[in-house]
């Protein structure tokens, strides 16, 4: 029996009916773990900038 070949391609998750195996989700599980991380202060700051920045356009 021959080894299931997996594709390294990279996958929009955001897109409803998109195919996924255990194997795929607990990878990109493991992916999202590894960060980056930020606190809720960062957070709020680096979502000011963004807004800051779409509202100057």
């Amino acid at each position: 029996m021959k080894p299931e070949i997996i594709k390294t391609e990279k996958k929009n998750w955001s897109l409803p009916g998109e195919p996924l195996t255990e194997e795929e989700f607990k990878k990109g599980i493991k992916q999202a773990e590894k960060g980056p991380f930020f606190t809720i202060e960062e957070s709020k700051i680096t979502m000011e900038q963004w807004r800051e920045k779409r509202n100057s356009r």
